[in-house]
């Protein structure tokens, strides 16, 4: 079985470690991935036409599934002879640039039988003639890097529903409403490419050495915490044990602080990993330790501000639109350090042989 899939398709394009039949992945879970996936699974029997909706849904997720209904509502409204699936899995052959759709309730890639295999959250497939099909993710985060994951899903749609041309977008679903984001149309040349593109990246795969970088942290590797590179990490923090390098407020040269700027990174992700198994841990009410003493997962209401209730207080109170363009104003902030420039990286030359 292949162990990447379409969501994890960005984190491959900076590192194919994670992949290889030797990382070792941990399983951890947090209060913000549950919630997301309670949230997936409602929408998605809503779609489905399951009866009892949305009176069963959990009250920390309501405001949200309640607008992503009014917004798949409003879709059927749009295209009401296009069929709406959800929880689509697929699996795509870089070999033959093909792509089955994976009949199943749940993400079952063993189907996938060795191909890479991906699960579109929504598709919308219109009637025969028309050759583009629609492919839709819900974030309950932000949906911006969302690009990797939704090309490889518009591909493998395309490729199942044999569609000329295919359309992706994230959704982004808050409290406020439902925005669109990472919105891209792909052609037939586009399609190629990305298809070129993903055989490259899963050639790879075999052999890969660990890259770490701010990817390890930001795009959830699932191998964050057992990475051999983590261990070497480890030992550099201790200056004793150093070997060739170490961690010190001495920055010895541009290398060095690129070196250093990785480890810490990869050591903040892994930290982060650990953080979030010990949580999925800890029992309702608490740990109870020997000496007393209480581990528990604390909250906080954070109050949030509501940018788009507030534009359509200011229009209903008469102001222009000049009037409200004014109020943005732009200012600079370090958004941290980082490489830009230098060698690409090189890539495999495959050619795609046509299965018999």
């Amino acid at each position: 079985m292949m162990r990447v899939t379409a969501s994890k398709v960005g984190l491959l394009e900076h590192c194919q470690y994670f992949a290889t039949p030797e990382a070792v992945w941990s399983d951890t879970a947090s209060a913000a991935a549950d919630r997301g996936t309670r949230f997936h699974r409602a929408i998605a029997l809503y779609i489905n036409g399951v009866p009892g909706l949305p009176l069963s849904v959990e009250d920390d997720i309501r405001e949200e599934f309640r607008h992503a209904k009014k917004w798949v509502d409003d879709l059927r409204a749009a295209y009401p002879d296009a069929e709406l699936h959800a929880e689509q899995a697929f699996a795509w052959n870089p070999e033959t640039d093909e792509a089955d759709i994976i009949p199943a309730a749940e993400r079952d890639y063993q189907a996938g039988h060795g191909r890479l295999c991906g699960t579109a959250d929504l598709v919308v497939v219109f009637p025969a003639g028309m050759k583009n099909v629609l492919v839709y993710d819900w974030k309950t985060g932000s949906g911006e890097g969302a690009g990797p994951q939704l090309r490889t899903l518009s591909l493998m749609a395309a490729r199942a529903w044999k569609t000329e041309t295919a359309t992706g977008a994230a959704l982004e679903v808050t409290g406020a409403g439902v925005k669109e984001v990472a919105h891209e149309h792909h052609d037939a040349f586009a399609l190629a490419g990305i298809a070129g593109g993903l055989s490259d990246l899963l050639a790879f795969i075999p052999g890969a050495e660990p890259r770490p970088g701010t990817h390890c942290g930001e795009l959830y590797c699932p191998a964050r915490a057992t990475c051999p590179e983590v261990n070497k990490a480890h030992v550099a923090l201790v200056p004793e044990q150093a070997l060739v390098r170490k961690f010190s407020t001495e920055v010895e040269s541009p290398e060095h602080a690129v070196w250093m700027m990785d480890r810490i990174r990869l050591v903040e992700a892994a930290c982060k990993a650990i953080k979030d198994a010990i949580k999925a841990k800890v029992p309702e009410g608490g740990w109870l330790l020997d000496d007393g003493s209480k581990l528990i997962e604390s909250t906080r209401d954070m109050p949030r501000f509501d940018k788009n209730k507030a534009l359509a207080l200011l229009k209903q109170l008469g102001a222009t639109q000049a009037q409200i363009d004014s109020l943005t104003y732009v200012w600079k902030e370090s958004a941290g350090l980082k490489i830009v420039g230098g060698p690409a990286a090189a890539k495999p030359k495959r050619t795609r042989t046509k299965a018999a």
